[in-house]
């Protein structure tokens, strides 16, 4: 019985939560279309690339304790994901580079005029690279709202960093800034190689995948406080609606009830006294 009265306050106030409802259904109806509308919003697309970070051969023939070699290697490949070298402008920079020049390749991979999204943007290459690392094992992911522009920034990465590593990380800074041997014949140089190449751009939760699920609690939270206010409302409400709330309010007995009139252009339809066989 209560249900049924809880039910007809509500239906008595549908308007105010029909209200509610509505304008929170049209926001965020507007803040969805915005996050279908924006690449890598909601479905973003992560590549990998494994490279090893380790020391040259000694240019001068001798060689170093292989201990040394590892706990080097494993301090150079740590330096590498917690430095800010992957987010540098100067590595971004390059990784740009790359991917132009191995637009053939892509394009082989992706057909011809592939979607690589802003790859000319250096800050937002240097914000889609996340790193870790297993010793001297380091895997670079790069996460991207398309697939092909995934996959070609891992493939840039991992060929920037076998070229150019050593301009970024070094265990001894020489007098000569130069990546080459001869700025230290006693000392190997930093290299890095590719030990597992781009993965397949995989489907990943895009950046604001999070503020979907918000947007559909809010539509909830709007239904929860129309409820609220429809019964706050008949709570301040005063008016008589029906006999149920007059006993209520009264605590007298119901001796008779009056009924409704008709609608106007409505009659009651009139019986006609059956005949007798």
């Amino acid at each position: 019985m209560e249900l049924r009265a809880y039910w007809t306050i509500i239906w008595r106030r549908i308007w105010l939560v029909a209200l509610i409802v509505g304008v929170v259904a049209l926001y965020v109806g507007y803040q969805y279309y915005h996050l279908r509308k924006t690449p890598g919003a909601l479905t973003a697309y992560k590549s990998d690339v494994t490279i090893q970070v380790g020391l040259q051969a000694s240019p001068d023939g001798t060689s170093s304790s292989f201990a040394d070699n590892v706990t080097v290697s494993e301090t150079l490949a740590d330096a590498l994901i917690t430095s800010p070298i992957l987010s540098s402008k100067e590595f971004d920079t390059e990784v740009s580079n790359q991917i132009g020049s191995d637009m053939s390749l892509i394009e082989q991979r992706y057909g011809s005029h592939p979607d690589l999204g802003d790859w000319h943007n250096t800050a937002a290459i240097g914000g889609a690279l996340n790193s870790l690392r297993s010793h001297s094992l380091v895997t670079v992911s790069a996460t991207w709202p398309t697939p092909a522009g995934a996959w070609a920034i891992a493939n840039a990465v991992g060929e920037v960093s076998t070229a150019h590593i050593c301009t970024y990380l070094e265990y001894v800074v020489s007098k000569k800034a130069s990546c080459s041997s001869s700025a230290s014949s006693a000392l190997p140089g930093v290299t890095a190689q590719v030990i597992s190449s781009p993965t397949d751009a995989a489907p990943v939760p895009g950046t604001s995948a999070n503020k979907q699920t918000l947007l559909f609690l809010l539509l909830l939270v709007a239904l929860i406080v129309g409820i609220a206010l429809a019964f706050l409302a008949d709570y301040l409400d005063d008016r008589i609606y029906s006999k149920d709330d007059a006993l209520n309010l009264l605590q007298l007995p119901l001796l008779g009830e009056v009924p409704r009139p008709p609608s106007a252009g409505r009659t009651r339809p009139h019986r006609t006294p059956s005949s007798a066989a």
